[in-house]
């Protein structure tokens, strides 16, 4: 994010002249203190930096190759392929001896005008850009302030935009714990900066982040010491940030890298798309005159996990057993899935999978211990913002309904389901099995589940998780529903009913007109996105 370098030279002393666009190098012993302090200040700011200079070129043939030479690797460095700044490693390279007596001379263009910060601040931009170019700057500030230096200041004429921006001015930062021997005042200077017996300290860089963001914002710049009597929007989330960096109070403000993970959270929040899901269900008992009891049960649970992240999990169990053992077996398990707190560390979809499997253990605990001669089939999917996973025990299913087509996400754990893996009978023919209804998977069934016992979604799409698309519909049911309802009966009835809930009733009243053998329970989950 430095600007490339046109020229550096090193000399005993100098004399700038603004005016001529010569660079006059004399040796004159009485400029010599004049120049000393700002020129080594340009010497640590560049090499924290790791701006690759000669400490003595004096032929102009070897000054131009040089140049060429460095011009190239800075260019090479500079790249970046995507909108986002990723940290980067810099290795420390040393520019002159500690020793050395020469002075530094650095010569870099100006930006384009129209591609500073000063022109780009006078634009109107959404809330995303704007915390765009704010977390850019400090994203730069920080890794400055990991070398002990701190920006207290910026010159928005001197900043370039873009992916990444560049600095062509370095002289606002200093060295941290340095006492300035005179106050500074401007419009992204810490009040505390107007005293001279303050140390540069990194709060000060938080300031001027701060002030940035209220001048993009506000479209007008921070006076001095207008923290005060800080008038700013009342947007939720700014509104925050805004307060804490501008704080009179330096020990209030935020840490340079706190301020940048809140700074990018903010804007992946507000880029995010919206998710909302439409929940529909019904479960009949059926018409069995051997069924009374309604041994099925379900569940579904929503919960904000951050301001991008939206949870929801759906639960279908069938129990079985006698004398209502079922009904409690299905009750219990399902009962145990909702109730489970979330973990702190649920970011990764390692952590989240090992969370359902952690799950179906306790869940299978409650019911080896609570029910005898029974047991459930629990079928679980979680969907976090637009990523979707699965767990799965037993004969109950999960499907996938996406843009007219049925993907079943659960694998059947029954013996007809392995009788028609190993070719012995067809999918036909399994219908109609007399022992369709043996499982050869169950939760109860034994006090601890084996590695392996509870499916997930690597069985059947060979990955832990998979992306959600709008409208995408999702269907959790038992086989007293899947036993008479084929797989391109649900695609028709979900097409040719654009309300969630009548495709449902739908499917259950076509369940009770075949003869409803069994309970039978349908979960439908639609998942639907709206850009931002």
């Amino acid at each position: 994010m430095i600007a490339e370098l046109i020229t550096h030279i090193t000399a005993e002393s100098v004399i700038i002249n603004p005016l001529s666009p010569i660079l006059d190098i004399e040796n004159q012993e009485n400029k010599q203190d004049e120049i000393k302090n700002k020129t080594e200040d340009t010497e640590n700011t560049t090499n924290s930096e790791n701006l690759i200079l000669h400490e003595n070129v004096t032929d102009g043939n070897e000054t131009k190759s040089a140049i060429d030479e460095d011009a190239s690797y800075l260019s090479s460095l500079l790249e970046v392929d995507s909108e986002y700044l990723e940290d980067e490693y810099y290795p420390q390279i040393e520019i002159c001896s500690a020793d050395s007596g020469s002075k530094l001379i650095l010569l870099s263009d100006f930006p384009e005008n129209t591609t500073t910060l000063d022109t780009w601040l006078k634009s109107e931009y959404s809330l995303e850009e704007y915390l765009y170019i704010t977390s850019q700057i400090c994203q730069f500030f920080r890794y400055v302030c990991e070398r002990n230096w701190c920006f207290i200041s910026l010159e928005p004429r001197m900043i370039q935009t873009g992916t990444p921006s560049r600095f062509f001015d370095l002289t606002n930062a200093y060295p941290v714990g340095e006492i300035l021997t005179s106050g500074l005042l401007g419009n992204y200077c810490a009040s505390e900066l107007a005293y001279n017996n303050n140390p540069i300290h990194e709060s000060m860089s938080s300031y001027t982040v701060g002030a940035l963001l209220y001048h993009s914002i506000h479209k007008q710049p921070l006076s001095p010491h207008q923290s005060i009597d800080l008038k700013i929007s009342p947007i939720p989330r700014i509104y925050q940030i805004l307060k804490i960096c501008l704080s009179s109070i330096p020990e209030e403000r935020f840490p340079l890298s706190q301020l940048l993970t809140i700074l990018v959270e903010t804007r992946q929040a507000i880029r995010a798309p919206k998710i909302k899901w439409n929940v529909a269900s019904r479960s009949t008992v059926g018409l069995s005159t051997s069924r009374l009891q309604n041994e099925d049960n379900y569940g579904v649970r929503q919960q904000q996990l951050s301001d991008i992240e939206t949870m929801i999990l759906g639960v279908v169990a069938d129990g079985m057993g006698g004398m209502s053992q079922g009904e409690v077996a299905s009750k219990l398990s399902v009962q145990t899935v909702l109730d489970e707190p979330i973990p702190p560390e649920f970011k990764t979809v390692g952590q989240r999978n090992e969370w359902l499997m952690s799950l179906f253990q306790k869940a299978n605990d409650v019911v080896s211990k609570n029910v005898k001669n029974g047991g459930t089939t629990l079928s679980v999917v979680l969907a976090i913002a637009q990523q979707l996973m699965v767990a799965h025990v037993g004969d109950s299913r999960i499907y996938l309904l996406r843009q007219g087509e049925i993907r079943q996400l659960s694998e059947d754990h029954s013996l007809v389901a392995m009788l028609v893996a190993s070719g012995q009978i067809t999918e036909a023919e399994s219908l109609q099995h007399p022992d369709r209804n043996v499982l050869t998977k169950s939760l109860g069934s034994k006090s601890k589940l084996s590695d392996g016992y509870v499916q997930d979604l690597k069985r059947t799409t060979q990955e832990l998780s998979m992306t959600l698309e709008n409208a995408d519909i999702l269907l959790l049911c038992s086989d007293g529903v899947w036993d008479l309802v084929a797989k391109n009966e649900f695609v028709e009835i979900f097409n040719n009913n654009k309300d969630l809930q009548a495709a449902v009733d739908t499917t259950i009243e076509q369940v009770i007109e075949r003869g409803a053998s069994d309970n039978a329970t349908l979960l439908a989950m639609q998942y639907q996105m709206e850009k931002s």
